[in-house]
């Protein structure tokens, strides 16, 4: 098999990073990995590969379960089956804090019900002077954010991991308010509500559901942002286009000021809308 002069020269350096690593079988990984990414050897296999992912994708399993990752926001994402597939749509998030508001240099920030990583992670390579902290509970979900984590600091993108329940205020104690920006994209989908079989059948149920009305995650989260953001912080959650008014009353009523909800059609698609309600804790 024949090489280009640059597949090369990554070649011999996977070589050299893999002895350093002490990798038991240095040649037979190297091939497996050129094999997967750089240039398959039997088309064959190929071909017949290429034809179960497409039988699975047909039984709807989620793509990103298939093919084991994602791009979200330029940032290659490792994912499976038990966590939830970060969308497109959770980047209106990263357009409100580009266009509208200007995080403080050094700021604290925390990513709540993170998942793979996604949202925060994303935002550490847009802003690599914040200190961003990524926090999850499920026990699959946060080893594929820990993985992310450790694969993303390889392109010097940092944040850190926590593991905690939203329910244990004392596992926040440390961020009381010290918190620039909450940002989140908890389950919000009613219980009863039929949804699309990538999601219903194929994602974690806690991931997608949260009670009745879809809110229950909604508004544990806003109770901890009152206790956690400092004065003139900020909080930002991802919600359904249906809730807006609801979520809108929960800020509200919880005392934060400037909120209003933002729907992007350039981030929708036929799966739903883009749409984020942000809110800032003036004292």
């Amino acid at each position: 098999m024949s090489f280009s002069l640059k597949d090369q020269v990554v070649i011999d350096k996977a070589r050299e990073l893999l002895s350093e690593a002490g990798v038991w079988d240095v040649e037979t990984d190297l091939t497996s990995l050129i094999d997967c990414y750089l240039e398959r050897r039997c088309k064959d296999r190929a071909r017949d590969e290429f034809m179960l992912a497409v039988h699975e994708r047909c039984n709807r399993i989620p793509l990103g379960h298939i093919v084991g990752t994602v791009d979200f926001d330029g940032l290659p994402l490792t994912v499976g089956t038990g966590v939830f597939i970060p969308r497109p749509h959770s980047q209106v998030i990263h357009k409100w804090l580009e266009n509208e508001y200007q995080t403080p240099p050094g700021a604290v920030v925390l990513d709540l019900c993170s998942g793979s990583g996604a949202i925060g992670l994303a935002i550490a390579k847009r802003r690599p002077d914040l200190k961003v902290t990524c926090v999850e509970y499920d026990d699959v979900a946060f080893q594929y954010l820990t993985r992310n984590i450790y694969r993303l600091a390889n392109w010097a993108i940092k944040a850190d991991a926590l593991k905690a329940d939203l329910r244990d205020w004392q596992a926040f104690s440390q961020f009381n308010g010290s918190v620039a920006l909450i940002v989140a994209n908890p389950p919000y989908v009613p219980e009863r509500q039929e949804i699309l079989p990538e999601w219903e059948e194929h994602h974690p149920y806690a991931s997608v559901y949260s009670g009745d009305d879809g809110l229950d995650l909604t508004r544990l989260i806003i109770k901890q942002a009152k206790q956690l953001l400092q004065s003139e912080g900020w909080l930002v959650i991802e919600h359904g286009e249906s809730q807006g008014e609801s979520v809108r009353t929960l800020f509200l009523e919880s005392g934060f000021s400037l909120v209003r909800t933002i729907i992007d059609e350039d981030i929708s698609d036929t799966t739903g809308s883009s749409v984020i309600t942000v809110g800032c804790k003036l004292i």
